[in-house]
């Protein structure tokens, strides 16, 4: 009796426990609302252990951001495209992960998720078709770690934002020599993402 009810609650039952559909480490819609623009969602990119050792360690990472609007024809025209890049470290002598956004100054956090979740949010652009047509947005997401002449470029931008807290020709990221730097990125290795993806096509005008 005890088995025939088991098979029966398996097979007729209904589920108790659903799964949470996950969002897309990258995702891009169209506000019609707003002119057509679109808006970026960026999710889970950086929910990495060992990419989360690495910045800890001292390893900036690098988000490199792009997003075009297409024309839809019998050949497809780009007519319109933003891109950006972003850059998250730590910093040992503050014991803070920055930000280094678009534009504007460094932002600061005290932990590798709030710094994730500074980056992994929604962004809303202002690129629009500007005539009638059929139209859709692409969107291209690369995290890669930064090399030697980008930790170079990075120092040199550092010494101005951590202004007072770091003086003299000291180096910034990790607090590291240069040998190190370069045994680091050599020894960790780590592998780069590269994520796309693709709106509905919509009509404007």
């Amino acid at each position: 009796m005890l088995l025939a009810a088991l098979v029966a609650l398996g097979s007729g039952a209904p589920t108790l426990f659903r799964a949470v559909p996950q969002k897309p480490p990258l995702a891009i819609a169209v506000d019609s609302a707003n002119g057509f623009r679109p808006v970026l969602e960026i999710g889970s990119v950086l929910q990495d252990a060992e990419l989360e050792e690495a910045t800890s360690s001292g390893l900036p990472i690098r988000l490199r951001i792009r997003v075009e609007l297409w024309r839809d024809g019998f050949i497809d025209d780009l007519e319109a495209s933003d891109s950006w890049t972003v850059i998250l470290l730590f910093e040992p002598l503050e014991r803070v992960y920055l930000v280094r956004p678009r534009s504007g100054r460094a932002q600061r956090y005290a932990s590798y998720g709030g710094a994730r979740g500074a980056l992994e949010t929604r962004y809303p652009l202002d690129i629009r078709p500007r005539r009638s047509g059929n139209y859709y947005y692409t969107a291209n997401l690369e995290v890669e770690t930064l090399s030697l002449s980008d930790l170079d470029e990075l120092e040199r931008w550092l010494q101005g934002e951590l202004q007072p807290a770091v003086t003299g020709d000291r180096s910034i990221p990790g607090a590291v020599a240069q040998g190190a730097k370069r045994l680091l990125i050599r020894v960790l290795g780590l592998p780069s993402k590269h994520l796309e993806a693709r709106s509905a096509r919509f009509r404007a005008g």
